[in-house]
């Protein structure tokens, strides 16, 4: 069968990272933006091509616009590609749902949302691979088969993983799981803004970890933040009521700062253990392997060979720096049954090596 063809409204992140992935998958791809300059560096990057397709020739249309603009975008796709399946990548679901439920042709827009991305925007950031082995949630309506298989046509061929979720719970749920996470790490990098240079040498992988989506792009988040305020208000509310209280705790000299402390790292724990790992489970559990490791080409290719000739797999891995030093730290997270081999092997072959 021939592959479906499909309009990519908007050559941003999203979108050019989408038309790379179905070019790859030999779709016919036409892109649109209203920035040319990013319409262009898509086309270069060889995401699709920049012409105006013919309304009845398309199949597929995917809105990947800034959230404010979304409802408009899809509206005037139904109004024009009358034969097309419309969906979008926006991360705010019953808002946009409702906005467009009035619309005569409402029932060939599929609500989608792909749970991935990255700390850098525009078209060359994109990537191929942006999608592999990540949720993409649908929120269809009742009565829309049909146009669901569409775009889960979509969904696979990039690889996603396909979620089915109610609109409303699928926003509750990126509230808690995206978008208090950018609050989070955004407000801990702001702190940094005044900083000491002298105190920043100090910097560890800890606060890397905590601040890195903290360089996300802040029109688009502000976006966001505004379309899923209630369920946003709800999820941080809980958060400030932790941090009030242990505040407090050190605000009276510190009498009670070790109970409530240790409370709120305990509970951190729990909720850190819930986490889905690499096979979807959050009960499997990983012992890790650290290796010094020199910053020279090829270095790390001869740890993967060394660990490799171990028989070990490795689940995960950390890579850090060390600020000033011509060394890193690999830790390598193996099945708990392989730790001990990996350790004793690549001690024995040279290398430093820590549990």
């Amino acid at each position: 069968m021939s592959k479906p063809t499909v309009l990519v409204q908007g050559t941003g992140l999203i979108g050019t990272s989408l038309g790379l992935a179905l070019k790859a998958q030999d779709w016919t791809v036409h892109l649109h933006d209203v920035n040319k300059q990013a319409l262009q560096q898509a086309v270069a990057l060889g995401a699709g091509i920049a012409d105006q397709p013919n309304p009845s020739d398309v199949d597929l249309v995917v809105v990947c616009v800034p959230p404010a603009v979304t409802v408009d975008v899809v509206r005037a796709s139904l109004d024009e590609f009358r034969a097309a399946v419309v969906t979008d990548v926006a991360s705010l679901k019953e808002h946009i749902i409702l906005q467009i439920s009035d619309h005569p042709s409402a029932q060939r827009f599929v609500g989608g949302h792909p749970m991935a991305g990255r700390e850098l925007s525009g078209p060359t950031g994109a990537r191929s691979d942006l999608f592999e082995a990540r949720p993409w949630v649908l929120t269809p309506s009742e009565g829309q088969d049909q146009q669901r298989r569409t775009v889960e046509d979509l969904v696979s061929s990039v690889g996603a993983n396909l979620v089915v979720m109610d609109a409303r719970d699928h926003d509750t749920s990126v509230a808690l799981t995206s978008h208090l996470p950018q609050i989070l790490a955004s407000a801990m990098a702001a702190r940094l803004t005044d900083a000491d240079p002298a105190s920043l040498v100090l910097t560890g992988q800890g606060l890397r970890d905590v601040t890195r989506i903290a360089a996300s792009d802040p029109l688009l988040w502000g976006q966001i933040v505004q379309g899923n305020a209630q369920a946003i208000a709800q999820v941080l509310g809980q958060v400030i009521a932790d941090l009030t209280s242990l505040q407090e705790s050190l605000s009276d000299g510190g009498a009670d700062a070790f109970d409530v402390a240790q409370a709120l790292i305990a509970a951190g724990q729990v909720g850190h253990s819930k986490i889905p790992g690499k096979h979807g489970s959050s009960a499997q559990r990983y012992a890790n392997v650290s290796v010094v490791i020199p910053d020279e080409p090829g270095a790390l290719a001869q740890l993967f060979q060394a660990v490799g000739e171990l028989g070990v797999n490795i689940e995960d891995l950390l890579l850090e720096h060390s600020p000033g030093q011509p060394v890193g730290l690999a830790t390598l997270y193996v099945a708990p049954a392989s730790a001990q081999t990996l350790f004793s092997g690549l001690q024995a072959s040279g290398w430093v090596v820590y549990r």
